[in-house]
């Protein structure tokens, strides 16, 4: 469905709007005994196109918005429980950056969605008009053709965008700028409704198409001022500090739940995701989009009683686990402890077949670990360091941790 309503569905609400304006500027220009009917013909055509580019916009926004949480979520799960394991704050800047898919003063990524179509769709409509106006004279879509060109340039110069410019402070600096900018496309789009205007003075004949055309170029070239490509540049700074924790978290040899080749390490201090709500923070992008923790991860939700955790919240599973976010919560410490476990026993149900550890288990983290390896046989080794577990500081080899299955 998202193919269908996604990308096409803009493109095409955008094809029909212009095949619209356009038609309806020739029909004004030679006109017929059933122009009346043909103009509500047109009319129809337009919202038709409207309703599908409408339509079309929201499920490519959620997708977009819901790959880039998916890929960072799997990034600090690679970073938290694969083989090097490396402290992430060095990249602490990065997963802040990355993480401002999610926080409310930053755009998400489906925000440039919106962006690039309203500029789709007005470019094409601009084009359609332009061409319009050619099949009626020439020369006549040479003006408006060069205002709408100057426009877009205003619209889509390049500016540089750096990575500390990410946060409320740069989003407003930025916003300040197009103040000027939408004075200058005010003036080409006065500019280039100037054209059809004084062709219709001289043509009589075609005066209502012509000033029909000049009315719908201004309209729609002002319209440019409306498409704020911030969120663009936001989502390109985004994705390069994404990718510069995927780096870090270097994804080779994956094996099952994301793991190279079934090991599980244990961080010595896990991440607490405050962006991501309780499902994210117990998988951490182990499951696809549409699967659902309940069904992929019955006995998880089962072991460490995430059924009855998910009912004591606001929301649910959906619950985000920050009060910095609108309807999110503060976790406790006992309820972070239990997340963290989770996501172990996830990994363990979706195949990981070795756990690493940095030391002496918690409680809940030990009672899973004992489940899993009565159910299962899951290796489990222990491994003492000033910064987590590593594979050659293996301590103890083949067995839970003393006073573990207590």
């Amino acid at each position: 469905m998202t193919a269908v309503w996604g990308p096409p569905g803009v493109i095409g609400g955008a094809v029909l709007r212009g095949a619209g304006c356009a038609t309806g500027v020739l029909l004004l220009v030679h006109p017929t005994g059933t122009v009346l009917w043909s103009l509500i013909g047109c009319w129809l055509l337009y919202q038709a196109g409207t309703a599908l580019g409408t339509a079309a916009l929201a499920p490519a926004a959620r997708a977009r918005d819901r790959a880039a949480r998916i890929r960072l979520l799997r990034a600090v799960q690679r970073l938290d429980t694969a083989p090097g394991h490396r402290d992430p704050g060095p990249l602490r800047h990065h997963l802040y950056a990355a993480a401002g898919v999610a926080i409310r003063w930053e755009p998400k990524p489906g925000a440039a969605v919106a962006a690039l179509a309203h500029l789709t769709d007005t470019l094409l409509t601009l084009t359609s008009l332009c061409a319009a106006l050619a099949v009626v004279d020439p020369a006549l879509a040479i003006g408006p053709g060069l205002c709408a060109a100057l426009a877009l340039a205003l619209v889509v110069r390049p500016r540089r965008l750096r990575a500390e410019g990410t946060g409320r402070a740069g989003w407003d600096a930025r916003h300040r700028e197009t103040r000027i900018v939408a004075v200058l496309i005010g003036v080409l789009a006065g500019g280039a409704a100037l054209v059809p205007a004084l062709a219709a003075a001289r043509r009589p004949d075609a005066a209502v198409g012509l000033c029909s055309a000049a009315v719908l170029l201004a309209r729609f070239l002002y319209g440019l001022t409306a498409v704020d490509l911030t969120a663009v540049r936001h989502r390109r700074v985004t994705r390069r500090h994404l990718r510069a924790v995927e780096r870090a978290a270097a994804p080779d040899c994956e094996g099952p739940g994301g793991t190279a080749a079934g090991l599980i390490v244990v961080p010595a201090r896990p991440s607490r995701l405050g962006f991501a709500d309780l499902a994210e923070n117990v998988h951490l992008g182990a499951l696809g989009p549409d699967d659902s923790v309940r069904e992929r991860l019955p006995h998880t939700v089962r072991l460490c009683h995430l059924e009855e955790l998910a009912q004591s919240l606001p929301h649910g599973w959906r619950t985000v686990s920050s009060a910095e976010f609108s309807g999110g919560v503060d976790l406790d410490e006992e309820t972070w402890r239990r997340i963290a476990a989770a996501r172990v026993s996830a990994l363990v149900e979706l195949g990981a077949a070795e756990v690493l550890l940095p030391g002496e288990p918690d409680p809940f983290l030990a009672a899973v670990l004992a489940d899993w390896s009565s159910r299962t046989g899951v290796r489990v080794r222990v491994s003492a360091g000033p910064d987590g577990a590593t594979p050659e500081g293996v301590a103890r080899d083949g067995a839970v941790p003393d006073g573990a299955a207590s």
